[in-house]
């Protein structure tokens, strides 16, 4: 080997890695069988080989695989893609997988593929090619097809076998059949089959065989009770059977024949046929067997002669295997070769002349589609340049799951190349290094492929462990189990890739734990219901007879009878299951006595039915009502019409069968409807009353802060806005309306009653200031027990004068309201002046030098007057005063205008200064005798009123 050849790196195919080699296989074109089978046959590694198996469908690749395969795991996987295609549906592939399993012997598989549901001639070639008696017993045991049951009891020889399918088959046509084949069975054998069989016919055949063979008895002994309802069941049967001799298709003959038994088993099982239909059954089924036991063998002739074919065909066959393994530059003098020899053969007979040929001509095309590709990767060679820089370009795209396919074509299209031309070295470089590249990323790729098959592993557990948790549960019942038997079932069909094989064995063997366990509880459950239907029996028998006690009471009172019927029929449904034996008989019985008492009471159905019409009307009308109303806002009143509505409805009966659901559907939509829109109203009322409370109570809080305010204008402003945004708020809850409205009217009306009675409050609080300073001065005053000529008190002047001061700074009062007060002053002060003079003498508060300041006060304001106003403006005529203002405004005109204006003005604000000048001082005056202070006071207040008069009076001219 040159330098040259060691440095090349090595094929996929040939690596020495295993995994590399496992790649290289999933990358072969399927129709590479040459690859594939050279993997199969000679690689040193079982896994390989294992893989190489999986993609061959080759059944005579498989088969020699199975023959000669050391390991016993790529053996036994070769042997479950011969029985999986042995499954296929596709008959031609199918039975080249049963040939193939026949010629290895494999009796098992081909037992379990005999068993299992699939084409029938799929099933009679697997049974045609079991030899050992066991597994023709397993298959008439337990075969899913009652045909394949037949057809293999039919080639059973020994009789242990067939003792053993009458004994523990679990179909009854297969047991009863074993029986007849036995024919003259012993009473210890006839026996054991009476009493341990597993079908119920299969007992009953035995029993009557038993009973054939027991000698007559002394005394006559009554037969069997032969009811006239079974026996033209079993003519039916008989006529069945008899026709079916006429059938020429023998798949619908053997299923037929097969169906027409089972139902005859059934009906032996559950009752007692005349022996001389019996007979006539019997030779009609002689007939039929007798007729596909003439087909079997000719089936098994014409399987003779075609395996006596298959050995002619094999020098021919030689040739077709030579072409089929051609490689290299020689393919085309092997195809020239090969069709010389070929034709230089002996002629082949038609029969099978066509299929070799076309096996040959497949053949020839292969081999000349692989020398075309040799031939053209030789010529593809030249795109090896272009094509490397292309999967470098393509190895720049970060995202392999985007070019995961471009790689795989372009790797696809270098190894076409690669395995019929030699590559430049730097070119395999550099597509090696690239392929690196990929084959990391196809690792990471593969990696998220294994989490996926972790998570499935994780999901199966889990899914495994609920299985064993409700396989354990206590009180399961027939349903639950089958069903749970059912999820276990579709879980091993449905598994799907995991990490490793023993994941799968482990998971297969809890699974298999599971179905152990749940086995014998079936067929407890199975056994119980059985039981159930027994006991039903009785209760089924005691409702027959209430059911036509009925028939008589129809005649006098059909409603009772009616009410009654309808009881029994509902007592009836729980119970209605029973022994296939009795069922029917009783079902009649219960059936035909109903349909008397429906007859007897026809007329009061009519009636009732009649009713139910009208009432449907009533409930129609009482419907549309409802949905008139369903629309409408005005609630309470709505609300009551559509109780009153509902009680009507209740109050109106059935209605016809059928309408029930829909009409009430249509009340109760109504209904709904409106309570519905009615319930929205009242939540978004109680909301907006919740609010509308809120804003209320939010007033009535500033209105009760308002209430004892003494801004009487703002106050009264602000309370008046109040009551308008109270207007505009909404209701609230009628359970609080009346509350929070007396207590907002309450806030304004104290305050609109303090506003209205302001002047006198204000005059109140001035009237307590005064009350206070003249209690204060009365307070000084002796009491009545007091002696005339006690002393006066400590600082009696000081007290005076405080008191004294305290009145005068009180508030300005109206005259009406002074006047007292002022009085009682004067009577205090004069009362103390006069009890103790000497305290007070020669002091403000001496009575002879009061009555003197008074004097000149008066004449004061007196001075400020005009002279003739002293004379009493209301002794003048109307002429005189309106004489005395003429001179008065011509004394103003003979002035200056303006000087006069403002000698005037100037004027009246000194007499103004002066009269209040004095009014002030008049306040402070001390006291007086009331006899003398009286005259005083009116001229003094009389001078002042004048003055006032007048100034009004120039106010009012100028």
């Amino acid at each position: 080997m040159g330098i040259l050849d060691k440095l090349r790196p090595q094929s996929k195919s040939t690596h020495p890695d295993p995994n590399i080699r496992i790649e290289a296989i999933h990358e072969l074109d399927p129709a590479d069988l040459e690859s594939l089978n050279a993997f199969a046959k000679d690689d040193a590694d079982a896994r390989v080989r294992r893989v190489a198996v999986a993609r061959i469908g080759d059944a005579s690749v498989l088969a020699d695989i199975v023959r000669n395969e050391s390991e016993g795991s790529v053996r036994d996987h070769a042997l479950s893609q011969l029985v999986e295609q042995a499954s296929k549906h596709d008959a031609e592939v199918a039975m080249t997988a049963v040939a193939a399993l026949a010629s290895l012997g494999r009796e098992r598989e081909l037992a379990q593929l005999a068993k299992a549901a699939g084409p029938d001639e799929i099933r009679r070639a697997a049974i045609a090619a079991v030899r050992a008696e066991k597994s023709l017993g397993s298959i008439a045991r337990h075969a899913a097809e009652a045909g394949a049951r037949l057809v293999a009891l039919e080639r059973l020889t020994e009789a242990a076998e067939i003792e053993s399918v009458a004994l523990r088959g679990e179909y009854a046509d297969a047991a009863v059949a074993a029986i007849d084949k036995l024919g003259d069975a012993g009473t210890d054998t006839l026996n054991a089959i009476a009493d341990k069989a597993r079908t119920k016919a299969a007992q009953k055949k035995a029993r009557t065989l038993l009973k054939a063979a027991a000698p007559a008895p002394l005394e006559t002994e009554s037969g069997p009770a032969f009811k006239d309802a079974d026996q033209p069941k079993a003519r039916d049967l008989i006529d069945r059977m008899t026709g079916l001799a006429a059938v020429s298709d023998f798949a619908q003959l053997r299923e037929s024949y097969a169906a027409t038994r089972v139902a005859w088993v059934e009906l032996l099982a559950d009752a007692d046929i005349q022996p001389n239909i019996e007979a006539d059954f019997e030779s009609a089924s002689t007939v039929v067997r007798d007729r596909l036991a003439a087909d079997e063998t000719a089936r098994a002739e014409a399987g003779r002669q075609r395996r006596a074919l298959e050995q002619e065909q094999a020098e021919r066959a030689a040739v077709c295997a030579r072409v089929e393994a051609l490689s290299g530059d020689d393919i085309a003098d092997g195809i020239a070769q090969a069709r010389a020899a070929w034709d230089g053969m002996p002629g082949m007979p038609e029969s099978w002349a066509a299929e070799l040929d076309r096996r040959f001509a497949e053949a020839c095309r292969a081999a000349e589609k692989r020398h075309e590709r040799r031939q053209l990767a030789k010529q593809s060679a030249e795109r090896l340049p272009t094509l490397v820089p292309e999967i470098e370009a393509l190895a720049a795209n970060p995202n392999y799951a985007d070019i995961r396919s471009q790689w795989y074509a372009l790797r696809k299209q270098w190894q076409a190349i690669a395995r019929g031309v030699d590559i430049d070295v730097d070119l395999r470089a550099r597509y090696d290094a690239v392929a690196q590249k990929f084959d990391a990323e196809e690792q990471l790729h593969r990696d998220g492929r294994g989490k996926q098959q972790t998570d499935n592993l994780q999901r199966l557990q889990a899914l495994v462990q609920q299985f064993e948790q409700r396989a354990s549960a206590e009180g399961l019942t027939l349903r639950q189990t089958d069903q749970l038997m059912k999820d276990v079932k579709l879980a091993v069909g449905t598994m799907g890739p995991l990490p490793t094989k023993q994941d799968r064995d482990d998971l297969m063997v809890r699974l298999q734990a599971v179905r152990t366990a749940l086995t014998p509880r079936i067929q407890e459950l199975r056994e119980a219901e059985e039981w159930k239907r027994w006991a039903n029996v009785q209760v089924q028998e005691e409702l027959c007879g209430k059911m036509e006690a009925l028939v008589v009471l129809a005649d006098t009172d059909p409603e009772k009878a009616s009410n009654e019927m309808r009881t029994l029929q509902e007592r009836w449904k729980p119970v209605a299951a029973a022994p296939r034996s009795q069922a029917e008989a009783l079902w009649t019985r219960f059936k035909s006595a109903q349909e008397q008492v429906y007859e007897k009471c026809k007329d009061l159905f009519a009636q009732q039915a009649a009713e139910r019409v009208d009432n449907l009307k009533k409930k129609d009308a009482l419907c549309a009502r409802a949905e008139s109303m369903s629309e409408s806002t005005d609630w309470v009143k709505t609300a009551e019409a559509m109780k009153a509505l509902q009680a009507e409805w209740k109050a109106i009966g059935a209605v016809t069968r059928g309408s029930e659901k829909a009409v009430w559907e249509r009340f109760r939509a109504a209904c709904d409807k409106f309570f519905t829109r009615r319930q929205d109203d009242l939540k978004q009322r109680k909301q907006d009353w919740t609010e509308n409370l809120k804003r209320k109570e939010a007033l009535v809080a500033e209105a009760k802060q308002l209430s004892q305010s003494t801004e009487w204008e703002q106050a009264a402003s602000r309370i008046k806005k109040l009551q308008v945004e109270w207007k505009t708020i909404g209701a609230v809850k009628k359970s609080k309306s009346d509350a929070i409205w007396n207590e907002f009217r309450g806030a304004c009306d104290l305050f609109f009653e303090r506003f209205k009675n302001r002047d006198a409050a204000a005059l109140q609080g001035k009237m307590a200031d005064r009350e206070t300073a003249v209690a204060e001065l009365e307070g000084l005053l002796p009491g009545a027990d007091t002696a005339p000529d006690a002393p006066a008190p400590d600082d009696l002047y000081a007290k005076v004068q405080a008191a004294r001061a305290r009145w005068v700074q009180g508030p300005e009062l109206p005259r009406h309201t002074l006047a007292p007060l002022a009085d009682r002053v004067n009577a205090a002060l004069f009362s103390l002046v006069t009890r103790w003079p000497d305290g007070f003498k020669g002091t403000d508060l001496d009575p002879d030098q009061t009555k003197g300041k008074m004097e000149k006060l008066i004449a004061k304001v007196e001075k400020q007057l005009p002279a003739d106003s002293t004379e009493p403006a209301k002794n003048l005529s109307p002429a005189e005063l309106l004489a005395r203002q003429w001179r008065e405004a011509l004394a103003a005109n003979t002035m200056g205008a303006g000087a006069a204006r403002q000698a005037e003005d100037a004027r009246q604000r000194a007499a103004d200064q002066e009269v209040r000048s004095a009014q002030a001082a008049w306040a402070r005056l001390g006291p007086l005798a009331p006899e003398e202070r009286k005259p005083l006071q009116d001229r003094f207040d009389r001078a002042v009123r004048k003055f006032s008069e007048m100034k009004r009076r120039a106010a009012a001219r100028g």
